[in-house]
Order: structure tokens, then sequence, then C-alpha cells
């Protein structure tokens, strides 16, 4: 459980009303909120700026030279948070966004990076939140980049809401953050559900401008826009296929 005594998120003492909508988000890949009106929605007056805390990495992991990081981070605000950077040595390297204009009470999201081999050693990973121009204050973990597995010492646990991602050349796609899952590809159309962050698919079409995917998640064909999800696999071969 995330909120366990021993787990890191205890100390960030985000809002109960902050936290549960999270939990609720994350219990499955397919949680249902049929309407835009079931998002979580700003209040009128902010208490304070946004608040954030790493959920994994956990401070002390290693990982291998070329592997992917994945990041995954909650979020939360009285307004509405509208987006997440990560930082590595104080450099962003990845930005995920939310889909919601306004915001979103609670966000959790993943965010990728894959080290290089100039952050071989120990490097910094911070992340932070924003609501417009108003920046929370940063969370930061340290890890350790080793040159091969073999060097390895503290394998990291993988977490509930970070999918394992095959190498099996399959395209996928991996939601980043809360994204409407819908019939067609346009916002136009009618919302299914809500995919949680972390959700992994694989992409069976896309449109014609190449930036929303056609999905299989769990046998329930829909479409996410493509600007809230990094593709993995091989994704060159996925046809135009009618919304």
């Amino acid at each position: 459980m995330i909120l366990s005594c021993g787990n890191k998120l205890c100390r960030l003492a985000l809002p109960a009303l902050a936290i549960v909508p999270v939990l609720l988000l994350s219990a499955c890949n397919l949680q249902g909120r049929a309407t835009d009106s079931g998002r979580t929605r700003a209040t009128a007056t902010p208490t304070g700026p946004p608040r954030i805390q790493i959920a994994s990495p956990s401070d002390g992991d290693e990982f291998v030279l070329g592997e992917e990081i994945l990041v995954s981070v909650l979020a939360g605000d009285s307004i509405g948070v509208n987006r997440v950077q990560l930082f590595v040595d104080n450099q962003i390297v990845r930005t995920v966004s939310s889909e919601s204009l306004q915001g979103d009470l609670a966000l959790q999201a993943i965010l990728n990076y894959t080290p290089q081999r100039r952050d071989l050693g120990t490097i910094t990973l911070r992340a932070v939140a924003y609501r417009g121009a108003v920046v929370s204050e940063p969370d930061e973990i340290e890890v350790v980049v080793r040159e091969s597995p073999a060097q390895i010492i503290a394998t990291p646990v993988q977490q509930g809401n970070v999918p394992f991602i095959p190498d099996d050349g399959v395209c996928r796609a991996l939601v980043n953050v809360g994204l409407n899952f819908r019939t067609g590809p346009g916002t136009g159309y009618q919302i299914i559900t809500v995919l949680a962050s972390g959700t992994l698919a694989p992409i069976t079409g896309r449109n014609s401008e190449h930036n929303w995917w056609r999905l299989n998640v769990e046998g329930q064909i829909g479409w996410v826009s493509g600007d809230f999800t990094t593709e993995y696999g091989d994704c060159g071969g996925i046809a135009v296929v009618a919304g």
C-alpha cells in the first residue's frame, strides 16, 4: 500500500481529499468515469502552493546505464496541478501535463528518463509540480547509475503503478497521466473511462495525423491522445484506422 508507515509518502502529509482520488485512480487500469464532470475540479481559493512526492524509485536504488528509469510522482493542489517536471541534477528532462485545462486536485504521473554516460555514479532526481506559474517545493531522491548489471547492489522494487515493459517489439503505449479513453480520435468523442497513469496497452491503430492512438485495454477498444503517452516497441507499422 502506498500509504504504509514505512513508505516515503507518509511524510508528504497531502490533505486527505488530495490523496484519496489518487488511490482511487490507481486502483485499476479501467476505473470508470463517464464524463469530464467526473474529474476532480478546482476550488475557488488557493490554500498554498502545490505539493509533490516521488513515490518511486526509492532513495539509493540502482540502475544500469541506458536502462530507462520510470519515476512515479503524486502531486496535489487546492486549485489544480497543471503539470509536473522531472529534473536530473538541475536539468529538466521530462514534463507531463494534466489533460484537464483546469488541472487536477490530485495528479499521479509517470515520468521517464534514460541515464546517459555522463550520469554514471550518483544522480539527483528532483520533481516539482505547477499550478500555472505557482511552483511546489521540490521533492528529490538520489539514485545510482552503474555501467553494467553485474555492478548492481540495490535492485529497485517495482511499484504497483509502474509497469514492467516487455522488450518484445510489440508497439505499446504507456499512459503517463490519468487520461480520457474515448470512442474516437478527438476530444469531441464520448469518454469511455479514464485510464490510470501506468496503464500499458498495445497500440492497434492511429489517426492520420499520428497524434491519437487506438488501444486495446484488457479487450476494450478506445482512443487516447498521444500527447500524454510514451511509446515502446516497433510502432513503425501501425496503420491508420477510422475512428
